[in-house]
């Protein structure tokens, strides 16, 4: 493996370091897309987020070196999903690959990707990485050049990236989940499966929000959640009582609670779209939370309701959080015979 230069090392560790103050609710914007090409050089620079079940593109951010545009093609999706790269993804491969590390320059010519994705821009080499994530919805940076191939060096610079760009992402999403449990505050109710606590100048509690107590309480993880903040472990905080888990997580001065079950055969989307909705959240507000199109959420909902048998969000939530104490008593049983009523909230 080459050794990076030390010009190369000091120019990552400042992108680190500055990286995430080019951010906020959204991982990735313009202006960090633009400081990483300074770090492998490219005429096209983008970040695609992609959730294959159904085929749905989420988020596109691109920076070029000129002003011209680029359009999205629809068949893109389907064409890239059978590249030599998407394929070696599906096996756990995560890091910087090139196209060429699969094709020659001719091989790659006379491929229907290479008409309609590459020639019409002029790209003849192409350098990616990936956000490790689940094989059916991957995080992918971009790095497209007219001319020059990419190096090796710029292979390692992105390997090295890739867990702080790993990092950053989850940073944002944690913070979409604060915003939202933040604006629900008022109108949360003790059941919910996520609370918000906010910790004072000196880390002292000053507002816990109900379901936040409620989490505390059955888990008890006094000890243990005091040493995780002293330590100012960035991990996530986790705790285990029987097959539940409570997860913790701290943005800034608050603390993010959420309670998690066995996903019930669920994928980890089916499980995100359903701890927003046990939250109260409308098909549209999940959808901006999750960077989806409300429709998607519909067929995830959709999907859930066949794995849960049931068909209700109502019936859904309450067979996913299971009992609510050690009483026993179900969440949603006041909704009894309320599966039997068609979700006016699910499109097809």
């Amino acid at each position: 493996m080459p050794a990076l230069a030390r010009g190369d090392a000091e120019r990552l560790l400042r992108f680190v370091g500055e990286a995430e103050s080019l951010g906020g609710d959204e991982p990735f914007t313009g202006d960090l897309l633009v400081e990483l090409g300074r770090l492998v050089q490219a005429d096209w620079v983008f970040y695609q987020e992609h959730d294959c079940v159904p085929s749905q593109p989420l988020l596109l951010e691109v920076q070029r070196t000129d002003d011209e545009e680029f359009h999205y093609i629809e068949e893109l999706c389907v064409l890239y999903l059978n590249t030599p790269i998407r394929r070696h993804r599906r096996e756990g491969n995560f890091g910087a690959l090139k196209l060429s590390d699969f094709q020659t320059r001719g091989e790659l010519h006379r491929t229907r990707f290479y008409d309609v994705v590459l020639r019409p821009y002029g790209v003849e080499h192409e350098l990616e990485v990936d956000i490790p994530s689940q094989p059916s919805h991957w995080k992918t940076f971009f790095f497209d050049r007219a001319r020059r191939p990419f190096s090796e060096r710029d292979r390692l610079v992105l390997d090295l990236l890739q867990p702080h760009l790993a990092r950053l992402w989850q940073a944002a999403q944690t913070r979409r989940e604060l915003t939202a449990a933040l604006v629900g505050l008022d109108h949360a109710e003790a059941h919910e499966s996520r609370g918000v606590i906010l910790l004072g100048t000196r880390g002292e509690v000053v507002y816990a929000s109900e379901p936040a107590r409620r989490l505390l309480q059955e888990f008890a993880p006094d000890a243990a959640l005091v040493e995780w903040l002293e330590l100012g472990d960035r991990k996530p905080f986790v705790h285990r009582l029987g097959d539940r888990r409570l997860v913790v997580e701290r943005v800034g001065d608050a603390l993010l609670l959420e309670e998690t079950r066995p996903d019930l055969g669920l994928t980890s989307r089916e499980c995100e779209v359903l701890t927003l909705v046990a939250s109260g959240r409308t098909n549209g507000e999940i959808a901006r939370v999750l960077w989806l199109a409300p429709s998607t959420v519909g067929k995830h909902l959709e999907h859930i309701y066949a794995k849960l048998g049931v068909r209700t969000r109502t019936a859904a939530v309450a067979r996913y959080l299971g009992p609510l104490g050690p009483r026993g008593r179900r969440r949603g049983d006041d909704l009894a015979g309320a599966d039997q009523v068609r979700d006016p909230a699910l499109r097809p």
